[in-house]
C-alpha cells in the first residue's frame, strides 16, 4: 500500500487499484452521487467514491474552519499560516499506528475484493490544486513522511485505463 495526495478534479483519472479518501469537512456533493456525506458508491468507471478518512478529518474540523473555501490569514504559506499549523499539531493528535492498520486492511479486503494485482495508493484528497500553498497538501504530507510513510503527490498524468473498452475482471 501507499500513500499519496491528489485532488477532488483528479478522481476522474483514477485507476482501479487508487482509493480516493476525503480530507475535506465538506466534499462535493458529486463525491457521494448527491446522496449525503455518508454514501459511498462505484462510479461509471468502477472508481470508489465516497469514502471519508474520519481521524484526518476531526483534526482539521478541530481548528475551527467555517467554510473550506475560506482561509483565515493571507499568508497562504504552510509555516506561516494559524491554520495549516495548527491543523498539522492537530494531527499529531492521532492514533497513527490504528489509523495505518485499518488502511492496510481495508487496502488488503478491497484488493483481493476485486483482485486487483497492482499495488492499492490510498490517495488523500483535498480540494486544492498542487500549485496552491493554502492547502492541508503539506501537513499531510509531512505527518505521514514524519511517521515513517512515503506520501508525495500522484504523478501527473494518471496513466489510466480509461481508453480500454474491454476489461480482464469484473466488478
Amino acid at each position: 500500500m501507499k500513500i499519496r495526495t491528489s485532488y477532488f478534479y483528479q478522481i476522474r483519472n483514477f485507476n482501479k487499484n487508487m482509493i480516493p479518501m476525503s480530507t475535506a469537512l465538506w466534499d462535493p456533493a458529486w463525491f457521494h452521487a448527491n446522496q449525503g456525506p455518508n454514501h459511498i458508491f462505484y462510479d461509471a468507471r468502477k472508481i470508489l467514491n465516497g469514502t471519508r478518512l474520519n481521524p484526518i478529518i476531526e483534526a482539521g474540523a478541530k481548528c475551527g474552519q467555517q467554510e473550506p473555501h475560506l482561509c483565515p490569514c493571507e499568508e497562504k504559506d504552510y509555516l506561516r499560516c494559524s491554520f495549516l499549523s495548527n491543523y498539522r499539531k492537530n494531527l499529531e493528535e492521532i492514533n497513527f499506528d490504528k489509523m495505518i492498520a485499518d488502511l492496510q486492511t481495508f487496502a488488503q479486503f478491497y484488493q483481493e475484493k476485486h483482485q486487483i494485482e497492482d499495488e492499492i495508493i490510498i490517495v488523500l484528497i483535498v480540494y486544492e490544486a498542487p500549485g496552491n500553498m493554502c492547502s492541508e497538501r503539506a501537513p499531510l504530507q509531512e505527518y505521514f513522511t514524519a511517521h515513517g510513510w512515503e506520501c508525495k503527490e500522484l504523478d501527473y498524468p494518471i496513466n489510466n485505463l480509461a481508453s480500454i473498452k474491454h476489461l480482464p475482471f469484473d466488478f
